[in-house]
């Protein structure tokens, strides 16, 4: 759910997913509502012209209320002189595994991450990974840091009450995961992206499916040319990208059997 995947390749679909477009980002939808078919999807993009005034499309996204707290390396408050477009998004879809599937082990793993993105090359040295997709995709460094729900309240404690506000459901996390993508490559000389944090928080939705909520932040140097589509064409791509991701990861969840 990350940036990169804007160019990533996308294979033939395996199952058949329907797109949810979501116009705020607060969510309020009966836990049935959430399906292994579907995809709940909000996007909001500041760009840097519009100082602090959202889109049309997106005229209920504050960057201070909404993008702001997700900014966990306090990136916006180092940025000096940079300028940059800012995307946030937000997905939720059911996967068909019990919760304790998704481990940290499994999760962590570079194999596991390979088979989630087929067309990538996924490398970890230490605690950081590299990914490299190819031509038209920026190489990328990112880690990844696992937390139960205490030690996630402790370390990031308005983040609670910010999910509690937009999420609308009940349930509360069994794993949150936090990856930090950083050290963008260019693309045609390009810069692409300063950095993105995305957060995934993995909810026991009965005792075979998992419900997945993720919240992206990208800070965005330079958006895709207007001749090639612009801002749509970008979007376009990451939801391209999203679907292939879930749709690969819900492959592993229905051939995996169970070992832990």
């Amino acid at each position: 759910m990350f940036l990169f995947l804007a160019l990533t390749s996308v294979g033939q679909q395996r199952h058949e997913l329907k797109w949810k477009n979501v116009e705020t980002i607060e969510f309020d939808f009966p836990t049935e509502d959430y399906t292994s078919d579907s995809i709940f999807f909000y996007h909001a993009l500041l760009k840097r012209t519009e100082k602090a005034e959202p889109l049309a499309a997106a005229a209920s996204f504050s960057f201070t209320d909404h993008a702001k707290p997700l900014d966990l390396y306090n990136y916006w408050e180092q940025k000096g002189e940079e300028e940059y477009d800012v995307l946030l998004t937000k997905v939720a879809y059911v996967l068909d595994k019990p919760i304790h599937f998704f481990t940290e082990k499994r999760l962590a793993d570079p194999s596991y991450i390979s088979q989630t993105m087929p067309s990538a090359k996924i490398k970890r040295m230490d605690s950081i990974y590299h990914i490299s997709v190819g031509f038209g995709a920026p190489e990328i460094d990112y880690t990844l840091h696992f937390h139960s729900p205490k030690e996630f309240e402790k370390q990031y404690l308005k983040l609670k009450n910010y999910f509690n506000k937009y999420d609308g459901i009940a349930l509360s996390p069994s794993l949150i995961v936090v990856q930090h993508n950083y050290q963008y490559g260019k693309v045609m000389f390009q810069e692409t992206s300063k950095m993105s944090i995305s957060i995934t928080r993995y909810f026991q939705l009965n005792e075979e499916k998992t419900l997945a909520f993720n919240y992206t932040l990208n800070y965005i140097q330079n958006i895709p040319p207007s001749f090639i589509g612009g801002s749509d064409f970008l979007i376009n791509k990451i939801k391209e990208g999203i679907k292939a991701l879930i749709d690969e990861t819900q492959y592993i969840c229905r051939t995996t059997e169970m070992t832990e």
